[in-house]
């Protein structure tokens, strides 16, 4: 880490306003050669602006940005890649259908060769690039189209092109969001070499294990301002960093005790899933909140979309409430008072562009079957939502596609909230969120289940999550159940244990 080395990048009281709101109001951040350097800060804290600003994509009303000491402004993303500075987002640039040569070397004025394109010299470029990232990027084939990569291959190919850019400076936005254990690993390896080799890393992230695991230093911002600036990770604690993202001392959900779970169990059954040729199957109880744990590909999204009706499975059986259910399109799911939020916000039925009572209230049109737009009862509707969800909104005709990512998933959770389901099926349901919203979503969760008797089936990559959330844990692999842990057994290392054992598991039956 490059301390006693001038700083790459300086930014100093940055000030930005959108309409009569500072988004960014004194803001100060500083990067150095070699390090790996955490930003962090709740949903609306500013970061999303600091992180447009430093890529060019927003101008600050006010402040000074130094670049290798000298005072700059980028004029535009294209200007702030010329002056060594890349930003990969958690939404990937890339061209599907392009190669991976193409897609790296695109941006470089060497392969344009009098109006053609020059495949020798975007070949090298792009060669050159992937061998910076080490073994990592080992297996990446320089004619292969971008579209039949895995996700985490698909971001080395955002760094790699960066890389080949000349980028002294790289912000990683959320870069694990979509990525399993071993894909994570990858990345921190790959972001380990740049930084070594002299890199300056921004790595963004409300992931508190992964901000531990991979960086030096760290700044918080709230509301706007810089409340930690470049403080060691050696002398924060987890307690520290949650209190200066939101202001005061969190209260964190407790984990499910094997007495709660005995006592769900006693409930009666909403949903059973069995699978050919297997004798573990998974009851799904009132109240009850069932885990599905795997690796990227095991099946755990695929065996809610099959539950919703979105996907075809016929491998499994399920029963609703004892009698045999095989849905054949979301409708169907709805018409049984099953609810769905998937990991993809749009699928779920967000709507970013228009206002949020489309969002909100699309489910209550379609359960009421109403051809009229009742206002009146609709407006009391939303305040209810809004005021129980705790969502922050500055106006309800606000489109969701303006608010933080914490509280465009409020509004999922809100649109569900009149008809109250009886089965939650929740795909990622705090993917791209801050621990304080994290732990709004798990009451809301919890809430679910013990007012309203839902049973709820979630999805996570968080292990953390699952043990604070769930009364049992199902694992998956290709597609079939493996195990199911119960009590002190759902705990992070050995789930993990779980997840990536290649050993053939007995069956197990459920705890009595």
């Amino acid at each position: 880490m490059g301390h006693g080395k001038t700083p790459l990048l300086e930014m100093h009281n940055i000030v930005k306003i959108y309409g009569g709101t500072k988004a960014l109001n004194g803001a100060s951040l500083s990067i150095y050669p070699g390090e790996i350097h955490a930003l962090m800060g709740g949903n609306g804290a500013g970061k999303s602006t600091i992180i447009g600003i430093i890529g060019g994509s927003k101008m600050p009303n006010d402040g000074r940005i130094i670049l290798n000491s000298r005072e700059i402004r980028f004029k535009s993303p294209k200007d702030a890649m010329e002056k060594g500075i890349a930003v990969v987002y958690q939404e990937l640039s890339l061209v599907p259908h392009l190669t991976v040569s193409e897609n790296i070397s695109l941006c470089n004025p060497d392969i344009n060769k009098n109006g053609f394109y020059d495949w020798k010299e975007s070949d090298k470029i792009a060669r050159e690039a992937l061998l910076t990232l080490g073994e990592a990027a080992a297996n990446i084939r320089l004619r292969d189209e971008v579209s039949t990569l895995r996700a985490d291959q698909m971001q080395m190919i955002e760094i790699a092109r960066a890389v080949s850019m000349g980028a002294k400076i790289i912000l990683f936005d959320e870069p694990t969001s979509s990525l399993n254990f071993g894909e994570t690993q990858s990345l921190f390896q790959i972001i380990r070499k740049l930084s070594a080799q002299g890199l300056g890393i921004i790595f963004v992230s409300h992931r508190m294990n992964e901000i531990r695991e991979i960086c030096d230093r760290i700044t918080i911002f709230r509301d706007g301002q810089t409340v930690t600036e470049g403080a060691l990770m050696s002398e924060k604690s987890d307690a520290d960093i949650i209190r200066d993202m939101i202001g005061r001392t969190l209260v964190m959900e407790e984990a499910v005790s094997i007495d709660d779970y005995k006592e769900i169990n006693k409930n009666d059954e909403l949903l059973n899933i069995e699978w050919e040729n297997s004798d573990i199957s998974c009851s799904i109880k009132e109240g009850e909140i069932v885990g599905l744990a795997g690796l990227a590909g095991s099946g755990r999204s695929s065996l809610l979309r099959a539950v919703w009706g979105a996907q075809k499975n016929p491998h499994i059986r399920l029963k609703l409430r004892g009698e045999g259910y095989m849905p054949k399109s979301p409708q169907a799911a709805l018409d049984k008072n099953i609810a769905y939020i998937g990991e993809d916000r749009a699928e779920s039925g967000l709507f970013p562009t228009l206002p949020i009572p489309e969002t909100l209230l699309m489910p209550h049109r379609v359960y009421s079957k109403q051809r009229l737009i009742r206002t009146k009862k609709e407006n009391s509707y939303l305040k209810n939502i809004v005021q129980a969800l705790k969502i922050k909104v500055p106006s309800i005709m606000e489109a969701p596609n303006s608010l933080s990512g914490g509280n465009q998933q409020k509004l999922l959770f809100g649109r569900w909230f009149i008809h109250k389901p009886t089965i939650f099926l929740l795909d990622e349901p705090t993917r791209g969120v801050d621990v304080h919203t994290k732990q709004d979503i798990y009451q809301l969760i919890k809430s679910a289940s013990r007012e309203s008797h839902a049973g709820v089936i979630v999805v996570s990559s968080e292990l953390a999550e699952l043990v604070t959330l769930c009364h049992k844990v199902l694992i998956l692999k290709d597609g079939r159940p493996e195990r199911i842990l119960y009590g002190d057994d759902i705990n992070e290392d050995y789930m993990m244990q779980c997840i990536t054992s290649s050993s053939e598991v007995p069956n197990i039956k459920e705890a009595d």
